[in-house]
């Protein structure tokens, strides 16, 4: 098949499209989203939102694409759309913080890391799905597989930080 006359390809570039526009509008301030929805700012809450999101979709993906593999076309819509819209949450988050002061560069680092590891899971995803062929679908399943496995880990120690636990 080829992946430019599909539809679902054409929709996930677009997505990615307006995540980079977002993600830079965010960070230059054109728009702000640091005010405060109860406790944490609205763009924390998106992050927050997108990333639980993450974490509890991509488990069921993996169980429930073996059970009922005869769902498989809409279960990988919804894992590649809800992924790709988590994606544009965190970006958002991303560039908005890391658009602050340079005071608060140090408390980024986890949270760059994180946000480089959903990159590299987003990059793998879309090979995956719309280009990895041969021996490239073996490094990219490698890869995505594995860090998924560092985004829980990350995610965690981020978090912690976050609440100043460590």
């Amino acid at each position: 098949m080829k992946y430019y006359r599909s539809s679902v390809f054409w929709l996930s570039l677009i997505l990615l499209l307006v995540t980079v526009i977002f993600s830079v509008v965010a960070y230059v301030r054109w728009f702000s989203l640091t005010f405060f929805v109860g406790s944490l700012f609205f763009v924390h809450w998106l992050g927050l939102i997108a990333t639980v999101f993450i974490a509890v979709l991509v488990p069921i993906y993996y169980f429930l694409k073996r059970k009922r593999p005869h769902n498989i076309k809409i279960l990988l819509k919804i894992h590649v759309f809800g992924n790709l819209f988590s994606f544009l949450f965190v970006s958002i988050h991303f560039a908005q913080n890391i658009g602050r002061l340079a005071a608060f560069y140090p408390r980024l680092g986890y949270g760059f890391v994180l946000f480089l590891v959903l990159t590299i899971i987003v990059a793998t995803g879309m090979l995956e799905r719309f280009g990895a062929r041969g021996k490239l679908v073996r490094c990219t399943k490698f890869v995505h597989k594995y860090a998924v496995v560092v985004f829980y880990l990350v995610t965690i120690i981020h978090v912690l930080h976050g609440f100043n636990i460590i």
